[in-house]
């Protein structure tokens, strides 16, 4: 099952699964490409690989925004991160469908050595620190996510929040 979208020709929705791949173009896209301008991104970036999906809080979204990240890379030949940016990917769409009702998913490629992974959510509140028990069956996602990135964070946007994370490629 694929749900990526590399251009802006239209929607695909697989209707069991509360997942939709949208062409990458307006108000999310704005949104997420202000977030790369803060990273030394610019403009341009708009030529660089990318996505954006749009994921309900169902069963299953989470495995849905992992695979299509990994068919995504794979489709952008850029192996040498999936499996980092998967694990990343799952522990930040996990945090937000928690907490809120509607989830969209960012993929894109700044450069050739960064893939950034952006997940923007309607809960305003930012993610709360980890908190490490070792007997706890969670909580520790957002260490994960910093164990595996260059940098990761967040910031309040005027409908929700957007956390991201900036994985680096190996070597």
């Amino acid at each position: 099952m694929r749900h990526v979208a590399r251009d802006g020709n239209g929607v695909r929705q697989e209707p069991d699964t509360g997942v939709r791949a949208e062409a990458v173009q307006g108000g999310c896209w704005e949104r997420m490409l202000a977030s790369a301008a803060n990273l030394g991104g610019s403009v341009e970036d708009r030529d660089r690989p990318r996505f954006v999906l749009a994921l309900e809080p169902v069963e299953g979204a989470v495995r849905a925004a992992r695979d299509t990240v990994r068919a995504a890379l794979e489709d952008w030949n850029r192996q040498d991160v999936h499996g980092d940016v998967e694990l990343i990917t799952s522990e930040l769409v996990t945090n937000a469908i928690r907490l809120a009702n509607s989830v969209t998913l960012v993929l894109y490629l700044p450069d050739d050595k960064t893939a950034m992974v952006e997940v923007w959510d309607d809960n305003p509140e930012g993610p709360s620190a980890p908190i490490v028990d070792s007997q706890a069956e969670g909580g520790r996602g957002l260490l994960l996510v910093g164990a595996l990135s260059n940098s990761w964070g967040w910031r309040a946007t005027a409908d929700g929040k957007v956390t991201w994370a900036q994985a680096p490629a190996p070597g």
